[in-house]
């Protein structure tokens, strides 16, 4: 009786093994589907003729961030940018001109593992990147209100981030939901109790929903075809108000709402107007 019972111990902890190494390799195979880090640096704000400044900062747990800081002359607010996957902030250099036009300060800036950014990327690690992004933004500005930009990846970044810290207004630009809908709308045969063990949480709608009272714009195009249109349109059912959804023109990184009467501009540039640092005393 004994040995049988040993026995029967026995495979009871090679089975637990087994279930824990197949946990971890789920989750590990989920992370590198997730993450695509871009290192390269192509090009800096001086390409799109805007002076900047290298700005370098940490996060909470020690990790050492880069970014490049652009002011503005009577700047009325800033504008801290949370690029998407496999990008870096460079790709988003050529955007900064809109934000300059509109009288916003932006901080461009790097998640650890991405750009010159140290680290390895992972949901809590961004969660501490971006505060540290904003602390840097609100603290290079002191008295101007933040609005957060997020764009696929991003969003998801910067809608956590407006539980965290004081966010004057949420942009979110061609983001997903969460992950888990995500892999569900991507790997529709996938069983339901796999999906959470290869995507990592990244829910954007609980964040959006947590937020009354913070404005938001949320863009996306029908004719993505790296993020379902209709993630998005679940996003945006279950963000609180105020919020407004604008259809955006094009592919995933087109960013139509930046281009001169591209879909979505007029409604970016009006959203956007609202936010300015209040009158001195």
């Amino acid at each position: 009786m004994k040995r049988f019972f040993s026995i029967r111990l026995v495979l009871l902890l090679l089975l637990a093994a087994a279930a824990a190494a197949g946990l971890f390799f789920l989750r590990r195979a989920g992370r590198a589907a997730l993450y695509h880090p871009a290192a390269d640096l192509a090009a800096t704000p001086a390409d799109h003729h805007l002076r900047y400044q290298n700005v370098l900062f940490r996060a909470s747990d020690g990790t050492r961030l880069e970014g490049w800081w652009i002011p503005c002359r009577n700047a009325r607010a800033t504008l801290l940018y949370c690029h998407g996957n496999a990008s870096n902030r460079s790709a988003d250099a050529r955007w900064a001109p809109f934000f300059a036009h509109r009288r916003m300060n932006v901080l461009l800036w790097d998640y650890r593992g991405y750009g010159g950014s140290e680290g390895v990327p992972s949901e809590e690690g961004l969660r501490r990147d971006a505060q540290a992004a904003y602390d840097a933004a609100a603290g290079a500005a002191p008295g101007l209100p933040v609005v957060v930009y997020g764009h696929s990846l991003g969003g998801a970044v910067a809608a956590r981030l407006a539980l965290d810290r004081p966010v004057a207004g949420l942009v979110l630009d061609s983001t997903f939901a969460s992950a888990a809908d995500m892999a569900r709308r991507l790997h529709p045969n996938l069983p339901a109790a796999l999906a959470p063990l290869l995507a990592a949480g990244y829910d954007t709608a609980a964040c959006a929903a947590a937020l009354p009272g913070i404005p938001k714009i949320i863009g996306h195009s029908p004719t993505d075809q790296t993020i379902p249109f209709q993630s998005a349109r679940t996003l945006h059912a279950a963000a609180a108000a105020p919020k407004a959804f604008v259809l955006l023109d094009g592919a995933h990184d087109a960013h139509s709402w930046f281009l001169d009467n591209g879909a979505g501009s007029a409604e970016l540039s009006e959203f956007l107007s609202r936010f300015s640092s209040p009158p001195a005393p």
